[in-house]
């Protein structure tokens, strides 16, 4: 059994849908984790909620049985990085997020501290370019297009010990014919046909069903999802979408 099929018996999510809570209001916020978070195959918490309602987050994850997906991209010197995920306050994060940027020695002190977790440890996941970069801010920062950061930043990542990638739809083909079936790629950037999102930031977006054909194992919907008028129609209709009860 390669690495990749092991972590995906170990997360055992029901669907491969993560509801991306970023909400501020901690009323809200927990309601729609009680309600459309419960549906979600996971439940993504980025600084917004983490910062705002955190302690609940955690106390109503664990309550409910819903697994979290701690989304704060840490991209620190190692020994930070791995003492930071050493003290996860809590066995409801099963999923975590470091910059690849932060190089090799930082993910392998990241891995080092997941590994001293035991079997129950979260799946380490690289970001690599941020999806809402366009070719031209990646030239301004040093990276002459997506696919080269992708190409190089992913290779180092998984080789370095993480268990997969942030990756948008459109680099989702690529990094399947890079990497085979072994790596866990979470894809955020999932956008729905009929739903017009404003101030949309996601440039790389992409449909459910298309982006799970492309290889995607777990898709991060947030605004289409809470910006709707029911949200757990609204979910439920993803699930028919991608034919998942």
């Amino acid at each position: 059994m390669d690495k990749g099929t092991s972590l995906r018996s170990r997360l055992a999510l029901k669907n491969p849908l993560c509801l991306s809570l970023d909400v501020a209001e901690p009323t809200r916020g927990l309601d729609l984790l009680r309600t459309v978070g419960r549906l979600s195959g996971m439940v993504k918490a980025g600084p917004v909620p983490f910062l705002s309602w955190g302690e609940r987050l955690l106390r109503d994850a664990e309550k409910w049985g819903i697994p979290l997906f701690l989304d704060l991209k840490w991209h620190d010197i190692p020994n930070t990085v791995h003492d930071t995920i050493a003290h996860l306050p809590s066995p409801a994060i099963r999923m975590i997020t470091i910059h690849a940027l932060g190089g090799p020695s930082m993910i392998r002190a990241a891995r080092r501290a997941c590994e001293a977790m035991g079997a129950d440890r979260p799946a380490l996941i690289a970001v690599t370019a941020l999806t809402h970069l366009t070719t031209e801010e990646l030239g301004e920062i040093g990276l002459p297009s997506r696919e080269t950061a992708v190409r190089h930043l992913g290779s180092m990542a998984l080789e370095a010990g993480a268990d997969g990638l942030v990756l948008s739809p459109r680099e989702l083909p690529l990094a399947r014919s890079l990497w085979g079936i072994e790596p866990y790629l979470v894809t955020p950037g999932i956008r729905l046909k009929d739903s017009a999102i404003a101030g949309d930031d996601q440039t790389n977006a992409d449909t459910p069903k298309a982006a799970l054909r492309k290889g995607a194992d777990l898709l991060v919907v947030g605004r289409p999802v809470l910006q709707a008028p029911n949200p757990g129609d609204r979910l439920d209709a993803i699930l028919r979408e991608i034919g998942t009860p």
